[in-house]
């Protein structure tokens, strides 16, 4: 479950706090540690954002410092984009592994100052619009409904992707061939399809999504990525079904999104939505007769979901949170072979003795350390379970399994 305590000045102040808190719960969502340095690693640069991070461990370290320990090795991952000494400032064995994290982080960091080095020495193209009357094409998301309108009648072949285009540029070119929004925009569009896209280009592909056909739209720029998906922040999920062949999806919803689409998805077997505060799962009927879902992850705010229904699902590996239910119903999934579990900030009370029957049975349960009720649970455990804690979790299973 993402941390809901206040996200620190720093980012609030940067970002704003609801774009804030939804950093935060992006950053909280990675499985583990070495994840959530390596998605963190993969944003794409923003100097206000590394600045924020930054402020937060030299001006709020001790609030920081008890921050999710995904969120904190995240964000100090950015923060030294900005100032490689703030990861001296981490004290001596503050998780296992330390040293290799930080490496990680000191060579995701050299890795970015080299991509934004070659980035600024390499020539800026300037493409013509001859037939526009136009010099150069706008070089900033920001300039493009002011360019579009200008030029009202530009080819959209002009906004083609070619050798030596910048980021900046081709965000520019998602959010001009969106406007445009005609057929030969959408030939043109697809020249971008690819198997994976940044944060910032998937928002451009959001914003145009629907100014297009749904379906198209999603078989032509998502289809090269059916094997595993990543829509990031996304608001609907309309067309999702022509996808050939996918595999697995991963969304994070920042809005109230209908999950129906997939139902057509029927060869899906990994899939992942995390659900922020303002979102929330209303119902996962859409997903619970997907016949090939092996490993599925539902977190974030599912307090509106019936969660019973994932009992008519195949799937072996759960990662969910309770957001408060009651988790009896997870003994009688039929498949499950390990579950990771959030109880929610106020968890159910019969939420300790479901988890040690689950570990009796032999499933494999990871919990939350920090979660208030987990302390308890693990010094009550029966011998018959084991208990083991390591990097913020716990993990229980039968006692006749520790081999």
């Amino acid at each position: 479950m993402p941390d809901t305590s206040p996200p620190p000045q720093a980012l609030a102040e940067a970002l704003g706090t609801a774009a804030a808190e939804q950093l935060l719960a992006k950053l909280g969502s990675y499985s583990n540690v070495p994840n959530a340095i390596s998605g963190a690693a993969k944003t794409p640069s923003d100097p206000a954002l590394e600045q924020a991070a930054l402020r937060c461990f030299v001006e709020e370290y001790s609030a920081t410092v008890e921050t999710d320990i995904r969120v904190f090795w995240a964000l100090l991952t950015l923060a030294a984009r900005s100032d490689i000494s703030v990861l001296d400032r981490v004290p001596a064995d503050t998780i296992s592994n330390q040293a290799q994290k930080i490496a990680s982080i000191r060579r995701a960091t050299a890795k970015h100052t080299k991509l934004l080095a070659a980035a600024d020495a390499a020539p800026v193209p300037g493409p013509a619009d001859a037939a526009a009357g136009a010099s150069q094409l706008p070089a900033k998301v920001s300039e493009v409904a002011k360019w579009i309108a200008a030029h009202p009648d530009v080819d959209p072949k002009v906004f083609a992707p070619h050798p030596g285009q910048r980021a900046a540029a081709r965000r520019s070119a998602l959010r001009a061939l969106g406007s445009i929004a005609s057929s030969e925009a959408f030939d043109v569009l697809g020249q971008y399809a690819t198997a994976e896209y940044s944060d910032a280009d998937l928002a451009e592909l959001h914003r145009a999504w629907g100014r297009f056909d749904r379906r198209a739209f999603a078989a032509t720029m998502f289809g090269p990525a059916a094997r595993g998906l990543r829509l990031d922040v996304c608001a609907d999920l309309e067309g999702i079904g022509a996808v050939d062949g996918l595999l697995a999806l991963d969304v994070i919803l920042a809005k109230p999104a209908d999950l129906s689409p997939l139902a057509e998805c029927r060869g899906l077997e990994r899939l992942r939505v995390l659900a922020l505060d303002d979102a929330g799962l209303a119902s996962i009927d859409a997903i619970a007769d997907l016949p090939r879902l092996v490993h599925l992850e539902l977190i974030g705010s599912t307090r509106g979901a019936d969660l019973t229904l994932l009992t008519r699902t195949p799937v072996e590996q759960l990662y969910l949170a309770l957001d408060g239910a009651d988790g009896s119903f997870l003994r009688e999934i039929p498949s499950l072979a390990g579950v990771k579990l959030s109880g929610g900030d106020e968890p159910h009370a019969g939420l300790a003795e479901t988890v040690i029957g689950l570990a009796r049975n032999g499933v494999t349960v990871v919990l939350y350390r920090h979660e208030r009720w987990v302390p308890e649970l693990v010094a009550n455990a029966p011998g018959d379970v084991i208990v083991d804690e390591a990097n913020g979790f716990v993990r229980l299973r039968p006692a006749q399994n520790a081999g």
